[in-house]
């Protein structure tokens, strides 16, 4: 039985050992997608909480990951849309990624490091909204083209092609010296 049937039974043991797989994953998906480590850290509380929730309604067609993934995205989203609502059109583009730069640079190193996610933060600066989402999906929650394809919608082959260009332009950016560290995660 997977972790999330075992959840719909009520098995606290069970969410606590998906949060602890998934919460990275999870939390980098969100920070990329609203740019801010408290709607990230928000998001990513809220995940686990839905899938508390809605356990009951998973359907194995598809991955436990898949269905997280897709759940913190929809979240993510629907937060950016709220906030856009909410925020004047005229107040500054940019304060939303600076505060989360400054909120990540001060945080601890570790497994989880800090110094981690303003490397993943940084990486991802200059590629588009769909680009970081796919770049996400496949490299921090390790979903398949068909899992991929069913949370952004688009076909395998649109998503695939998509992910290769942002790793060109990652890959560029690298050799650039745009980004503070020469890492390479091509």
């Amino acid at each position: 039985m997977n972790l999330i049937h075992r959840i719909a039974k009520g098995d606290r043991e069970a969410l606590s050992k998906l949060y602890d797989q998934y919460k990275t994953g999870i939390y980098r998906l969100a920070l990329s997608l609203t740019k801010d480590v408290y709607q990230a850290e928000d998001i990513t509380q809220e995940t686990f909480l839905r899938v508390q929730e809605k356990a009951e309604t998973y359907r194995r067609s598809g991955s436990e990951a898949a269905w997280l993934f897709a759940i913190a995205r929809n979240l993510a989203y629907d937060s950016l849309r709220r906030q856009s609502r909410e925020t004047d059109i005229n107040s500054e583009e940019g304060d939303g990624v600076l505060r989360a730069l400054e909120e990540i640079s001060a945080r601890e190193s570790g497994p989880d490091s800090a110094a981690g996610d303003l490397y993943f933060l940084d990486l991802l600066k200059n590629l588009s909204e769909r680009e970081q989402e796919v770049i996400c999906l496949r490299i921090h929650a390790g979903l398949s083209w068909a899992e991929i394809s069913r949370i952004t919608g688009e076909k395998k082959d649109a998503a695939r092609k998509r992910y290769v260009r942002a790793l060109l332009k990652l890959r560029n950016q690298l050799e650039d010296g745009d980004c503070r560290s020469e890492r390479s995660i091509l």
